[in-house]
């Protein structure tokens, strides 16, 4: 295939589409609309992932020292914390900082403060983990290594509140897996199938194609071409869609994040694939592949 002929058929892709607007119109609204459900789909599923990742960086292991613990042996404990290599930072709280702290949260009440004569707070260690690390066996594993150590009165985590948070996470990722199969499924039937109805609809075209010595290719790519368009267009209205249902909700929830053009980018081109694959497919009740 030439040049000419190469431009010829992407020109007769362009012109099938504008002598078929209202059918045309309609299939991208069709496929919009269904597109539009899995982009909000993927988009809802990477704020919720993305909500569950800072609430897991928020985890601390706070671990308290004794009283009267020496400096040397706070030292060695706090080397020891930043030896392990699940450990991303270690950060020392003075029990006079702990106490300074609990008061100012105390607002109005923090006069009682004054009346108890002496700080009942302890020294303690607050520890960050990295980010691949947060996972309940280990904190525990952590928390039981910290209390054989000479000087550590006690290590606290939120352990119920982990172990539940890591059920809730589960099943949240595989209701999601399975929901997201169910629309991901759907897209694709609706996607494919509105392509070949379009391709059905052009049957006395083709023969008429046939009948005049026109070759299968020379037959099938411009409609191949224009199933891929379709695709695309309906790609880009799902996600102008999208973009203004994000947008009205960070009127609300100012913390939510959009697709990356990277992504909307690969979105586009898969929904061209199927619809020119759905084309294609389409094809083969007409012609002999």
């Amino acid at each position: 295939m030439n040049l000419n002929e190469a431009r010829y058929i992407f020109e007769e892709s362009l012109s099938m589409l504008a002598r078929r607007k209202a059918s045309t119109f309609v299939s991208i609204v069709i496929m919009g609309l269904s597109l539009l459900i899995l982009l909000v789909f993927i988009a809802v599923t990477i704020n919720i992932s993305d909500f569950i990742s800072r609430a897991e960086e928020e985890l601390r292991i706070y671990v308290y020292l004794k009283d009267g613990t020496p400096d040397e042996k706070k030292a060695e404990i706090q080397y020891k914390l930043l030896g392990m290599k699940w450990v991303e930072e270690v950060v020392f709280i003075s029990k006079e900082e702990a106490l300074k702290k609990f008061s100012e949260s105390l607002g109005d009440g923090s006069d009682i403060i004054s009346e108890l004569g002496t700080n009942p707070l302890p020294d303690a260690y607050r520890i960050k983990l990295k980010p691949n690390y947060i996972k309940s066996d280990l904190v525990e594993r952590i928390a039981l290594e910290a209390m054989k150590w000479d000087w550590v009165e006690d290590v606290r985590y939120g352990k119920r509140w982990l172990e539940r948070g890591e059920r809730l996470v589960k099943g949240f990722y595989l209701a999601n897996f399975l929901i997201g199969v169910i629309i991901f499924c759907s897209v694709i039937f609706v996607v494919s199938n509105t392509v070949r109805l379009t391709v059905f609809s052009r049957e006395k075209m083709i023969e008429v194609m046939k009948l005049v010595g026109a070759t299968n290719a020379y037959i099938r790519i411009p409609f191949v071409i224009e199933g891929a368009l379709q695709s695309a267009f309906a790609s880009i209205l799902a996600i102008a869609l999208t973009f203004l249902i994000y947008s009205f909700a960070r009127r609300y929830v100012a913390e939510i994040v959009f697709l990356n053009n990277r992504a909307l980018f690969g979105f586009v081109l898969f929904c061209a694939f199927l619809g020119a694959v759905g084309s294609y497919t389409a094809m083969r009740r007409f012609l002999k592949v």
